[in-house]
């Protein structure tokens, strides 16, 4: 009869574990879309586009250009400002960006660097019409796994997108970026 007791519990364990891997097999391989069926939603930006933005008291315009990159694995984003269109700079200010899906860790990653040193890289997460940004550092002390989304980027339509965040200082006051882009 112990032996008996001992089995049911253990059976029930075993039978659990099974469910909970099936069901965890069955959940990846539903969202477990590779990178480049991924990429594809975001077909639509490739092209060029004029963007204004608006950061705190001070706005510009620039246009971006987006390409397949790297075997349609990576969605490549060039900047071009124009002089004085990129805060304080006086010159013209060129940037790149490259947008990738990883799919181990079921997110993208976005990687920004500027001809005035500046980079980024960033986690960001799909919502169905683009996505949330959590700028990360590759040497803060800071916990890399916050929940909270620094900027938000949102497909208006295959021609239109905004761009909201992130929220910083600047000249002694709290400022948040918006930009706007049509495509040409």
């Amino acid at each position: 009869m112990k032996q008996l007791s001992l089995v049911r519990p253990l059976a029930a364990m075993l039978l659990t574990a099974i469910v909970m891997w099936c069901m965890a097999l069955e959940a990846q391989q539903a969202n477990g879309a590779t990178a480049k069926e991924r990429m594809k939603n975001f077909d639509y930006l490739v092209g060029t586009w004029s963007c204004a933005h608006q950061v705190g008291d001070f706005s510009g315009k620039y246009t971006t250009r987006y390409e397949k990159v790297l075997g349609d694995l990576w969605l490549k984003e060039t900047y071009d400002f124009p002089p004085k269109q990129f805060g304080d700079n006086p010159g013209a200010v060129r940037a790149e960006a490259l947008i990738g899906y990883d799919e181990r860790r079921g997110q993208f990653v976005r990687f920004f660097a500027d001809s005035v040193g500046d980079y980024f890289p960033i986690r960001m997460k799909g919502t169905g019409n683009g996505w949330t940004y959590q700028y990360v550092s590759f040497f803060s002390a800071k916990p890399l796994d916050k929940t909270d989304a620094d900027a938000t980027f949102t497909k208006k339509s295959d021609t239109e997108y905004l761009i909201d965040g992130p929220t910083y200082p600047e000249n002694g006051k709290q400022v948040t970026e918006h930009h706007q882009c049509h495509k040409l």
